[in-house]
């Protein structure tokens, strides 16, 4: 568990942020033995015209892999506003689910390699249509353990789930309006011991009101009522704590979230940076609202040879 790796590393902490520069959005994975975040770049609309990514091996040190995915070549994003990239693999294929353009919709793109570079797979938004009231912005995909796959995505406090065909890169059946309480963008789901966990970013993104809640269903399509707010920011550690991601340490029952925040004192729209913490379940399956730290979590290799 977490506590046996001081004595596997001798880094004591990760430290917040865990890599240099304004990024926000983070989604975090474990793809060929190397934990990879796929964040927003933090800046001016104007200037968000990529994705960058950066991997790990120990969550502490990380390696930037820049424009893994560039709006030049793809014309219909207006070259403009890349935000909350959303990464799975399926067959050997990772599959990015990209917002586009503040508004010129949901896009998918495609690599035989987790850090790309990724190709738009569609030449169009794979959704661009306002449907149920959501904006097609933040989308987040996610395979069950029967292997169907879903696509969660809205903004303007409006959230929809969809299926996605096999190819992954269609979408198939009704587009059903999930909305919990207070649901404002940056959703994020979670299934551990059966239950559905579904979470989501509410308050303003500019402000100290963002943070995190989440809802506890026995389906991915709900319904979701909210359960609990458990991320806020502190005035000495950082505010406006949100638009997560939740990742599973290997060999291990121990779970961290990984979020962007303001650093304390720091007012600037776009000076976000990109967190990780421990996220506790308790017994009954509740979470604990999350304790922010300047510190991190310690350090945990991808692969531990024994």
């Amino acid at each position: 568990m977490l506590a046996a790796l001081l004595t596997l590393m001798t880094t004591p902490t990760t430290g917040n942020p865990v890599f240099p520069g304004n990024y926000a959005d983070p989604e975090i994975h474990l793809f060929q033995n190397q934990y990879v975040i796929y964040p927003t770049y933090s800046a001016p609309y104007e200037q968000q015209t990529f994705f960058d990514c950066f991997t790990s091996t120990d969550l502490t040190n990380w390696k930037k892999h820049p424009r893994i995915l560039d709006f030049a070549h793809i014309p219909w994003t207006t070259n403009r506003a890349a935000w909350a990239p959303s990464v799975i693999e399926r067959d050997g294929t990772y599959y990015m689910y990209f917002s586009a353009g503040d508004g010129a919709g949901i896009g998918v793109a495609t690599s035989k390699f987790p850090t790309g570079p990724f190709q738009d797979a569609l030449g169009k938004p794979l959704i661009k249509e306002y449907i149920n009231g959501a904006q097609p912005i933040d989308a987040h995909a996610f395979i069950d353990s029967d292997g169907q796959a879903y696509l969660y995505y809205g903004g303007w406090k409006h959230c929809n789930v969809v299926r996605l065909k096999e190819n992954m890169i269609e979408t198939e059946g009704e587009f059903l309006e999930i909305t919990p309480e207070n649901y404002v963008e940056g959703p994020f789901m979670l299934k551990k011991d059966g239950k559905y966990y579904f979470m989501w970013s509410e308050g303003g993104w500019t402000n100290s009101t963002y943070g995190v809640a989440y809802a506890v269903s026995d389906s991915p399509l709900g319904p979701f009522k909210r359960k609990a707010h458990i991320l806020d920011g502190n005035p000495e550690i950082g505010m406006g704590a949100g638009h997560h991601s939740v990742l599973k340490l290997p060999r291990t029952d121990d779970y961290v979230i990984c979020y962007h925040r303001r650093p304390a004192g720091s007012t600037a729209r776009d000076n976000r940076v990109t967190c990780i913490d421990r996220l506790i379940f308790e017994p009954n399956g509740d979470i604990r609202p999350v304790k922010i730290t300047t510190e991190g979590i310690p350090p945990w290799p991808a692969i531990i040879n024994h």
